[in-house]
């Protein structure tokens, strides 16, 4: 992909271009930084500019939680037009949906859809349609939904337009009745209606081989419904309806019906509160009351008295999100190639600052850590990530402490057991005919295993590969793996025992892991927004 602008040329004054990010119809995006510090997108017009920048005008003093907000409106030095907007840091939900290809989990439909359909009614009362509405256009930052891409938006009309006015927006996203020129929000009602039955199923609910093929269906076929779960079938069936006048009058109409059957088929009210009170968990934001556009509502219900839910294996947009089994091998093997190096760069303080050490010991040091890293990158954490007991992950991790302390013990100069007859005293261990074993061949790797066994078993290595934990690196963390193999060490009756093979093998495993694991940082707490009287601050969190 060309870009026209490279990495550390300022085309706009006060702005320092970072990368290309994308290029579309319209024009450019680029990541980029101002002069303050400000991490921002640029996005430069090449195409249809009077219709772009007139949409883009609609929607620049417009401000909502889950709409990509626009900063200003440049020209540079040469007269091209950018537009200055927030930069999301995250994948589009296109993205998403490709690693779903049966659909979303419906609690995660249920959260991110009523996100969606919030930005857009608030687009809808502010008597701005959006018109491109699709999966390639939301942006998903840690669980948080924004909608972007404004270039096609306008003023709710019923009038012909001029430019642009027919075939706009993506076809498998057109509502049928678009060709003629009604900029209605029924029509991102009806694109929304689109995304939600592919977020359900995987798919959109027609496909061709010819964008015309694809429009033609939109016009005529009505759409299977055989895939989309029973629950959000009528209301599915309802968002694409091909008579805008049957469809759910407004787009908080089309978000309330969307809670209702995802909150009363994700759980059930609990015997001990009434039902009636029960309803109030689910609030419902009012609309600011844009008169002629949006049907009024009787406000928020109070929540305050109702003790929140507990649904810890099941969080999505508020806690952790699903991980596919194909992106979990990926992020593992990815991990596990880098694990070998990060162990032997923490070798170099011994090299340093410590005494002299043999190579081969040094060796033997950053072989462990790379086998105990591996064992917990690959143990610790399940693809889905299902919730377990501390005891049940320590004794998965005891395994693979005994599979290394075995490596240890070889790596050490301890021979296997060897075939031949039993010395005269009888004391060896003889397995079947074919080996025997010393009593202190058999006495030190038991002390080698178990040691490595119990002293692995009691960090917590899955607080380490956690993909969700608060930081990305814990001191601490290396401390208490230092201090529970140290602990042992010194408690061990074991003549053979040295802090070399004994500790540091555990403590650079607990650095590796750490730096490796994938880390989503957690989404940046809500800043308080200032308000002027209650019409605007209903409007601001709606």
């Amino acid at each position: 992909m060309k870009f026209t602008h490279r990495s550390g040329q300022r085309p706009l004054d006060g702005f320092t271009i970072k990368r290309g990010v994308g290029q579309g119809g319209f024009g450019e995006v680029y990541f980029a930084v101002s002069d303050a510090g400000k991490e921002v997108a640029l996005k430069l017009l090449h195409r249809h500019q009077d219709a772009e920048l007139r949409g883009i005008a609609h929607c620049l003093n417009l401000k909502h939680p889950h709409l990509v907000h626009l900063y200003d409106l440049r020209t540079d030095d040469r007269g091209a037009k950018w537009v200055v907007m927030e930069y999301v840091f995250g994948e589009s939900l296109a993205q998403w949906i490709n690693r779903y290809p049966t659909g979303l989990p419906a609690d995660l439909v249920r959260e991110w859809f009523t996100a969606i359909g919030r930005g857009v009614a608030y687009l809808h009362e502010n008597g701005v349609v959006h018109r491109d509405l699709k999966p390639a256009n939301i942006f998903v930052e840690n669980g948080h939904l924004k909608i972007g891409d404004y270039g096609l938006s306008r003023r709710i009309s019923l009038s012909q337009g001029g430019e642009l006015t027919q075939g706009v927006g993506t076809p498998h996203y057109m509502a049928p009745e678009i060709k003629s020129g009604n900029y209605t929000q029924s029509i991102d009602i009806y694109a929304c209606g689109v995304m939600l039955y592919e977020m359900l199923t995987g798919n959109p609910p027609f496909e061709g081989e010819t964008p015309m093929e694809v429009l033609i269906k939109h016009l005529t076929d009505t759409p299977d419904l055989g895939k989309v779960p029973e629950p959000y079938k009528a209301v599915v069936a309802r968002a694409l309806e091909k008579d805008p006048a049957a469809r759910h009058p407004t787009m908080r109409d089309f978000v309330r019906a969307v809670e209702e059957v995802g909150t009363a088929a994700a759980s059930r009210p609990p015997a001990t509160l009434p039902v009636g009170l029960l309803r109030t968990a689910v609030p419902v934001a009012p609309p600011p009351g844009v008169a002629g556009l949006a049907a009024p509502d009787p406000g928020p219900l109070p929540v305050a008295r109702v003790p929140p839910v507990a649904t810890p294996s099941r969080r999505f947009a508020s806690g952790p999100i699903p991980v596919g089994l194909r992106d979990w091998l990926t992020q593992r093997l990815g991990s596990m190639a880098l694990a070998p190096v990060v162990a032997g760069l923490c070798t170099a303080p011994f090299i340093l600052f410590g005494t002299p050490q043999p190579w081969s010991l040094l060796g033997r040091m950053t072989l462990l850590a790379t086998a105990l890293s591996w064992g917990a990158l690959a143990v610790a954490r399940t693809p889905r990530d299902t919730p377990a007991s501390g005891w049940a992950r320590r004794f998965q991790m005891l395994f693979v402490g005994l599979f290394v302390g075995g490596l240890a013990f070889w790596l050490d100069g301890w021979a296997a057991p060897r075939g031949g007859a039993a010395v005269e005293t009888g004391r060896d261990l003889m397995i079947g005919s074919w080996a025997r074993v010393s009593p202190e061949l058999f006495s030190t790797a038991t002390r080698y295993t178990l040691y490595y066994g119990l002293a692995v078993a009691a960090c917590p290595w899955w607080g380490m590969t956690d993909r969700r934990r608060k930081e990305r690196f814990k001191f601490g963390r290396v401390v208490l793996a230092g201090m529970a193999s140290g602990v042992l060490l010194f408690l061990w009756p074991w003549e053979h025992a040295s802090a070399a093979l004994g500790v540091a093998p555990l403590v650079i495993a607990a650095v590796t892991v750490q730096v490796v694991s994938p880390w989503a940082p957690p989404p940046p707490a809500p800043r308080p927004q200032a308000a002027r009287g209650p019409a605007r601050r209903q409007r601001q969190y709606a």
